[in-house]
């Protein structure tokens, strides 16, 4: 019978000579929860929290993977792997009826089998339709378990009309999330991102399929470094710049396959003994996969055909086309089912030509087509079954790029260029809606601009909790953003500013600092076209913001400026108040500790004159970090004890998240120490809830010094430290980093003297880019915020957001 990890864990901790409530405060968690695991008692909780009880127990390596091991695979993802990584398999479906390419699945299996010394790479090329993506997929399911810690799977959309090819460094975000990275640690540069991506796979038996490239360059940088880990890439060029790449060039079906596939498709019932009628179907269809899919189900799905009316068919559509070759035989296949649709659903297929994104799901067909979300359904699966959309992956939905092409055709031929508007604003104002009462769900208290939604969906996804918001938002990210991009082309400026008003505030949490930027930066020149100058302040604010967490301290010094200017021209009480919140941070950050308090205050004043209670807690908790500096701890405790109040009565754990670290730091001013630790504990658990990295790197700080306050404890806090440094060089948070490695300098002073040194010169250097004349030149102008003579943004101990 195996252990329970129950067990397990209890066996550990006694002989670690530790109380179930001394293992909670090492590991960061409640000691509730140590006592219902050790009971036996609810769900196993996640890998992180298993591997947080590990490293409080110091177990040894073996141990580590024992308690691992004895937790429920189904709750605990990726436990049973050797790594963060564990076995993660991100591949779309397997074509079930997938037919011939005997040879070339050989030799991928042959190329896949190991015993080289680099990464196994191989660039399937071909013209469309001829089955690169089916090939590429089938193998990676074949092979899956040569590839135990992942399979990955990314459509570059080199070819995809309408859809420009996915930047590298947006390929590699996606694939290091499907790694287990959080979004807030993965780095801006595509430099680092790749190199994290190479780092995250080393030593990893993993396989990745990059789909549908237009060139070499787009793949070269997701490469990853270990011999252990291979890599299938599709495109319609040869890739011959590939290094080191084993070219496998894919023709069209032999007719053998063909006509196999004729028949799987159709149904061997249905084509009898027809077998010159099966051929010509073959030869007709240019023995092209796509095209012979199309064709034969349209056979499938007509019980009156026989195989001579569907030859005949095809015959009628080739000679109309007055054109010969393979693209003209996936145009006749197309034309034939497109031909037999009901006109309800030729208007839906046509429809989702007008999606700007990769893949969409039922509520989104729905709305492009203004009818309820189960009638649309119904509508995708059938045109699945006739093989006009593909469905690689549960409820959601995707076109082929050269169906994608002939939707456009027929758009243009069909619908009214006011039908198609019509159609592309019920669209954005469906994502839209579902994004607001997302974000309402996720940052309760926060301002949102008001505005109305003219063309409401008749059906909208459930985003009623906070996971099931976060889930719909990370399913959906890369459409918002192109539907923002797509906005801002069509000239929609109001859709543009609306969009990135609302998901400023996603981006931010998880971490996707890059495309806050760049939504923001199009909202901007959308909004400089309106009369509309709230919102103008509105996006200038969170621009800056942006640019100040991407490293652009200038621009977001900048836009803070115009943006107070502005808000104050305008009588925007909140706005001021927020940059003036912002404005302090920066100042306590750079040891303006007098100048902090007074915008502190002013932005309280205003927030409490406006009944804002979630404004008038971040002034609160942001003046009492700036009196904890001071060491003026019991007014630091009562600002961010009013402050916790205020978060909690409007049900905001990111805030108190924040509130609660800064009480832990309170109390570890006065030696208590056991209540440090538990508050810091509360807020880890909080932030992680939240998804907030840049707030879990600072409270893994402030648990990390509340350790080292405590006394020989230098183990656990290198190690809150260590993982601090880890996250903040992730998202380049230089006031986290300076922390982490002053942190680690007094950590490892005895045990690591040279180590710790190296730690310190890291803090000096970069906290003397931090403090450079060019930023006390921006600290001074911000000291005159008072009289309204300057401005400038910044993040400190506790963040602002607008």
């Amino acid at each position: 019978m195996p252990e329970r990890f129950d067990t397990v864990l209890r066996s550990y901790r006694r002989r670690a000579g530790l109380t179930q409530e001394e293992l909670a405060d090492r590991a960061g968690l409640s000691a509730r929860t140590i006592r219902a695991l050790e009971r036996g008692q609810g769900r196993v909780p996640r890998v992180a929290s298993v591997r947080e009880v590990a490293k409080a127990l110091e177990l040894g390596a073996d141990d580590q993977q024992h308690l691992l091991a004895t937790a429920s695979a189904e709750e605990f993802e990726g436990a049973l792997g050797t790594g963060p990584l564990g076995p993660r398999q991100y591949l779309p479906y397997d074509t079930p009826d997938f037919t011939g390419r005997t040879a070339e699945v050989r030799r991928l299996a042959d190329l896949l089998g190991g015993g080289t010394n680099a990464v196994v790479v191989s660039a399937i090329d071909g013209m469309a339709g001829v089955g690169k993506t089916t090939l590429a997929v089938h193998a990676a399911h074949l092979m899956a378990d040569r590839f135990p810690d992942g399979q990955f799977y990314c459509d570059l959309h080199g070819f995809t009309p309408g859809h420009a090819p996915t930047a590298p460094a947006s390929a590699l975000e996606a694939l290091l999330r499907m790694a287990g990275v959080d979004g807030a640690r993965i780095p801006h540069s595509l430099q680092e991102r790749s190199a994290l991506w190479r780092t995250t796979l080393s030593g990893r038996r993993a396989l990745v399929v990059l789909d549908n490239a237009a060139d070499a360059e787009q793949v070269r940088q997701l490469m990853p470094g270990s011999a252990s880990c291979a890599v299938l890439v599709t495109s319609r060029r040869r890739l011959l710049a590939l290094e080191g790449a084993v070219p496998l060039s894919l023709g069209v079906l032999t007719e053998a396959d063909a006509r196999a596939l004729v028949v799987r498709i159709a149904g061997r019932s249905r084509v009898g003994d027809a077998s010159e009628a099966v051929a010509e179907i073959a030869e007709l269809c240019g023995h092209l996969p796509l095209a012979i899919r199309m064709a034969a189900a349209r056979l499938a799905h007509r019980p009156a055909w026989t195989a001579e009316d569907l030859v005949s068919e095809l015959r009628a559509g080739s000679h109309a086309s007055g054109d010969s070759g393979d693209g003209n035989a996936v145009s006749t296949a197309f034309a034939l089912s497109y031909a037999r649709l009901s006109p309800d659903l030729q208007r839906l297929f046509r429809l989702l030509g007008l999606h700007p994104g990769g893949d969409f799901d039922a509520y989104a067909a729905a709305a492009l087509a203004g009818t309820d979300e189960a009638t649309a359904r119904q509508g995708l699966e059938e045109l699945v079954d006739v093989h006009l959309l593909e469905q690689y992956v549960p409820h959601r939905y995707q076109l082929h790029d050269l169906l994608r092409r002939h939707t456009q055709e027929i758009l243009r031929e069909s619908e009214p260029p006011a039908r198609q508007d019509e159609a592309e604003l019920r669209l954005l104002d469906h994502y839209l809606r579902t994004a607001l009462d997302a974000r309402r769900v996720v940052a309760p208290g926060q301002r949102l601009l008001a505005f109305e939604i003219d063309r409401p969906s008749v059906d909208v996804p459930d985003v009623s909790d906070r996971a099931t918001a976060l889930a719909w938002y990370e399913a959906e990210h890369a459409n918002l953003v192109a539907l923002t991009t797509s906005a801002a082309a069509r000239g929609r400026n109001e859709h543009v500013w609306r969009y990135a008003h609302v998901l400023q505030h996603f981006f931010d949490i998880r971490g996707r600092t890059l495309d806050w930027v760049a939504t923001h930066e199009l909202a901007l020149a959308a909004v400089e076209n309106l009369d509309n100058r709230l919102a103008h302040a509105e996006i200038l604010t969170s621009l800056a913001i942006a640019c100040w967490y991407a490293g652009r301290h200038e621009d977001a010094f900048g836009r803070g400026m115009e943006a107070l200017a502005l808000c104050r021209e305008i009588d925007d009480a909140w706005g001021e108040a927020v940059l003036l919140t912002n404005f302090g941070i920066a100042q306590g950050a750079l040891g303006q500790h007098e100048a902090a308090i007074d915008l502190h205050e002013q932005a309280l004043a205003l927030h409490a004159d406006l009944d804002a209670p979630w404004g008038e807690a971040l002034s609160l908790t942001s003046l009492g970090s700036v009196y904890a500096r001071l060491g003026r701890t019991a007014e630091a405790l009562d600002h961010h004890q009013r402050a916790l109040d205020r978060y909690r009565g409007i049900g905001d754990p990111w805030g108190e998240a924040l509130t609660l670290t800064n009480i832990g730091t309170g109390h570890r001013e006065l030696g208590q120490f056991g209540e440090a630790v538990r508050h810091h504990a509360r807020a880890l658990a909080l932030s992680r809830r939240t998804g907030d990295r840049r707030a879990e790197s600072e409270i893994l700080n402030d648990l990390g010094a509340t350790y080292r306050a405590i006394g020989d404890h230098e183990a656990a806090s290198r190690r809150r430290h260590e993982r601090a440094l880890h996250i903040a060089r992730a998202i380049d948070n230089s006031p986290q980093i300076v922390r982490a490695h002053q942190g680690l300098a007094h950590a490892l002073s005895k045990d690591d003297p040279r180590a710790a040194r190296a730690h310190a010169e890291h803090a000096l250097a970069i906290h003397g880019e931090l403090t450079a004349p060019e930023t006390a030149e921006l600290a001074a102008r911000v000291n005159a915020l008072g009289e309204g003579e300057g401005e400038g943004e910044g993040e400190g101990e506790g963040e602002g957001e607008g």
